[in-house]
Order: C-alpha cells, then sequence, then structure tokens
C-alpha cells in the first residue's frame, strides 16, 4: 500500500475539502445547498414516495367515482327536466285546444243569441201582424 494520501476532493471547479480532509467554506456551502435540494434530514425515500403516490391515486380514483356519481345524478336529472318539458309542453297544447274551443263556444253563442234575439222579434213581428188583421 502506498502511503499516499487519498485524494478527498471531487472533480468539481471548486475545493470542497482541505488537504486534512476538513471541508472548505465553498464545501460546506455545497453540501448545505445540497443538503436543502433532497430534502433535508430524513431525505426522500422511495418507499415514502411510493406510499404518497398510492394516497394520491386512492384520492384520484375517489375523486372519478364521485365525479361518475356527479354524472349519474346529472343526466337523471336531465332526463327529469325533459319530461317535465314534454309534459309542459303537452298541457299547453291541451290548454291551446281548451281556448279555442271556448272562443268557438263563445262565438256560437252571440251568433246564436243574436239569430234568438232577430228570431223573437220577427215572431213578434208576424204576431202583431196576425193580430191586426
Amino acid at each position: 500500500m502506498s502511503a499516499t494520501p487519498k485524494v478527498l476532493n471531487s472533480p468539481l471547479p471548486i475545493q470542497i475539502c482541505n488537504q486534512d480532509g476538513t471541508l472548505t467554506p465553498q464545501g460546506y456551502a455545497f453540501l448545505r445547498r445540497l443538503w436543502e435540494r433532497t430534502g433535508y434530514a430524513p431525505g426522500t425515500d422511495s418507499a415514502w414516495t411510493a406510499q404518497e403516490a398510492d394516497i394520491a391515486l386512492l384520492s384520484a380514483a375517489q375523486a372519478q367515482s364521485m365525479a361518475n356519481a356527479a354524472l349519474t345524478e346529472a343526466k337523471a336529472a336531465l332526463e327529469l327536466a325533459t319530461q317535465v318539458l314534454l309534459d309542459a309542453q303537452s298541457i299547453r297544447s291541451q290548454a291551446l285546444k281548451a281556448l279555442e274551443t271556448a272562443q268557438d263556444s263563445s262565438i256560437l253563442a252571440a251568433t246564436a243569441r243574436g239569430n234568438a234575439q232577430a228570431a223573437q222579434n220577427q215572431d213578434e213581428s208576424m204576431t202583431f201582424a196576425v193580430m191586426n188583421r
């Protein structure tokens, strides 16, 4: 074995270790930034990431299920509204037909009343004519 010291410096443009193995100020700054980027002390492990992904997947599935239920309910409400609209249109056409019948009846009543009065007047005039003879 050779007695040469281990090279503790990384192939970075700056020196992060001194010859005795202690960190330089740039080395401290490098490790602090690395530490901040990787999630501080606990770090980021794959089991935690997988657990978070599973939780997110379950939440998404639950949201999808709720959205499907809401869509089904909305379709049922739309179908009910369509049926109510059809019923309203049917009632409207019946009301229009009743109005038309009422108008026809009022025209017939007015016409018949006028004819009845005219006929009564003619009868009276005929009665007077017969009585005067």
